[in-house]
Order: C-alpha cells, then structure tokens, then sequence
C-alpha cells in the first residue's frame, strides 16, 4: 500500500532539508509513538492474538528505529526536545469510527496503514534527496519498514473483517481525507 502522491511533496522537501536536526527530533518522536501505538493495540485487543504477536514485533522494531534516530540526532548536536504531538495524526485518528468494537479496530489498523504509508512515501523522498549519506542510507531503510508496516495494518484489518470489499472501500475513503489533510495542512520540518 501506498500513499498518494500530493502537489506539495517537492514543497515539504525543501522544508524539511532546510533544518536536518529539527527533522531527526520529529521523527524521532515518530518512531517512539509509533511503538506506543503497537503496545496499545496490545493493550486494548489482548484477546486478538495475530495482533498481539505482529505489535508485539512491531513496537520492538519501532523502538530500535526510536533509538537509532535518537543517536542520529545527538551525533548532530540534537537534544529530543518535548513532543508537541501531531495534528496530522491526530485529525486521523479522529475519523475512526463505527458501530461495532471490529468496525472501530478496523478504522484504527488502516489509520495506522495510512500514517505508515505517508512515512513511507516522505522517509523514500528523504533518502532520495538527503544531502548527509548517512542519514539518506537511513531514511531509505526506514522507508522499506514504513511499506511493510503499512501492508501489515491492512492485511490485519482484512483478516478483522473478514471483508475484503468492504475495508478497501473504507481504505479508500480514509486515504481521500488523509490526503487532503496533507494538501491543506501546513508545511513542517516535520515527517508528518
């Protein structure tokens, strides 16, 4: 799964190379929050065992990229400053809805596949484009997890509903919000 591409990815670009330490203390609290989802899903659906095991992974692999991120950024004279949250994420998360406790997990799973998508898609911009080889040799790596994350939100919440029909359509309707939200929200130094 991917993001779709947006007229203003050339514009982030150029805002998010313009302070490379900025940049490292986003995604750093990315990657943290992006742990702390995984641990939540854990959390609230302990019964759930497919998502139980794959979180459990997942939280462990965003945590490594937590800190490989988090040295990137103090190598570079960084400290993680407090975490302001994200308006992105949280205009998202906002949309999860439904009737049923599965109607809502399946919103929250391809909420996740969304976010991990756009990283994907600004993480592939970065380690096309980053001038320091360093970080483009991580933002490249990072990008090829953010795709396998993505695809593994979905295919969770296929196997949620059982109806594969019906949660691509919901995919589909999440993914025009999601992008409008990248349009129409501000230009950050910032992955989100």
């Amino acid at each position: 799964m991917r993001a779709r591409k947006t007229t203003r990815d050339a514009a982030w670009l150029a805002v998010a190379l313009s302070d490379p330490v900025a940049l490292l203390a986003d995604h750093a609290h990315c990657e943290k929050k992006a742990a702390a989802n995984a641990i939540g899903f854990i959390a609230r659906y302990p019964e759930r065992t497919a998502i139980v095991t794959a979180m459990a992974a997942l939280a462990q692999e965003e945590m490594g990229h937590f800190a490989e991120v988090h040295a990137m950024l103090v190598a570079r004279g960084g400290v993680l400053p407090p975490d302001d949250g994200d308006a992105y994420a949280k205009a998202l998360a906002g949309r999860a809805g439904g009737l049923s406790q599965d109607d809502r997990l399946v919103d929250r799973l391809l909420i996740g596949a969304l976010i991990e998508a756009r990283s994907f898609e600004r993480l592939a911009l970065l380690g096309e484009h980053h001038p320091d080889p360093e970080l483009r040799d991580m933002y490249q790596r990072f990008a090829r997890s953010e795709a396998r994350h993505a695809a593994l939100f979905v295919a969770l919440a296929r196997e949620v509903a059982g109806d594969r029909e019906r949660v691509d359509a919901r995919l589909e309707a999440l993914a025009e919000y999601e992008q409008r939200l990248v349009e129409d929200g501000p230009l950050r130094c910032a992955i989100h």
